[in-house]
């Protein structure tokens, strides 16, 4: 069989910099996973300031850890390199010298999604999914460093695509007064107080409960893992399923430890230790909020949408 055209898609997101090299699947508009990399590199460092920008040094790093993973993906051939960027860079009022910086390191341009686009393009991601493939009418939720997308599906077609600044590092750099140690109950409660009032604001329509929630985004990959860690098992082996009492009883304990602890704990990414418990404070008020006792947990979210796009497009050439 002839094998599937194939692109590669650079998500450069507030804490982390992805890469997905993807080919066409056998059935119509799947997507095939080829290869994919991950470089912890927050470049949303002050995302929550007035006037959000990007440091110098985040430039620096950013630019240098797209343009290592666009070299990987070089060496798969890809007919399409697509680079796109989120809240952070979307947000920050030097973003023209981030694109500037890329261009310079890689040759390529780099596509800023508003939130709308993000939102749609993390539900195009997750319409690929074969886990969700026979659900037709469900919702979606996605938690990434500088926004929180929510999503409604009807009958697979995106109804309502919403983007929230609930990210994980704004709302630490929000409500987190000292990274460095414990956080106390009433941060917790502060905290969850904002993001439950934000979702109310956004007048975003969580019934019927008994439609499921499939959720995306590095807060819940990290949480399966680190359960998954727990048990000695994959995270493939850990169920995808995660409940309320799960997300709970692991904010508990991050929140106890200070920092330097946190980073000890097994699956959890040091560049991400300090924002962890802020995004588990979210998820467990948006749970409140929608009514939910658990989540599904999906990997297919806004690289996949991207490529699913690139990959809908007429061939090069």
């Amino acid at each position: 069989m002839k094998e599937g055209r194939k692109v590669a898609v650079v998500d450069v997101g507030s804490n982390s910099i992805k890469l997905l090299v993807a080919r066409q699947g056998e059935a119509p508009g799947s997507v095939e996973t080829i290869f994919v990399e991950t470089i912890e590199t927050r470049i949303s460092a002050g995302i929550s300031r007035t006037i959000p920008s990007l440091s110098e040094t985040a430039i620096r790093a950013g630019a240098a850890s797209i343009a290592e993973l666009v070299r990987m993906a070089r060496e798969y051939e890809p007919e399409t390199i697509r680079i796109v960027a989120t809240s952070a860079v979307r947000d920050a009022v030097n973003g023209d010298e981030f694109i500037e910086s890329v261009r310079n390191a890689t040759g390529l341009t780099i596509r800023i999604l508003s939130g709308g686009e993000e939102a749609s393009l993390i539900g195009r991601g997750l319409s690929v999914d074969p886990q969700v493939a026979g659900v037709r009418d469900f919702f979606q939720v996605d938690i990434g460093g500088g926004s929180l997308e929510l999503i409604r599906f009807r009958h697979r077609g995106i109804e309502r695509a919403l983007s929230l600044q609930l990210g994980a590092v704004r709302m630490t750099e929000r409500f987190v007064r000292d990274r460095e140690s414990a956080i106390d109950e009433a941060t917790v409660q502060e905290l969850s107080a904002h993001v439950r009032g934000e979702i109310e604001r956004s007048g975003f329509d969580f019934e019927p409960t008994d439609e499921p929630l499939i959720a995306t985004g590095g807060a819940f990959s990290v949480t399966r893992a680190v359960l998954a860690a727990e048990r000695e098992k994959p995270i493939e082996a850990y169920s995808a399923l995660l409940g309320r009492e799960e997300f709970s009883r692991l904010r508990k304990l991050l929140c106890a430890l200070p920092l330097h602890e946190r980073m000890a704990v097994p699956h959890l990414p040091a560049a991400r230790a300090d924002v962890m418990p802020a995004a588990l404070i979210t998820i467990e008020a948006l749970l409140d909020r929608a009514r939910r006792d658990a989540v599904t947990h999906s990997f297919y979210n806004l690289r996949y949408g991207v490529a699913a796009e690139c990959l809908a497009a007429p061939a090069a050439g």
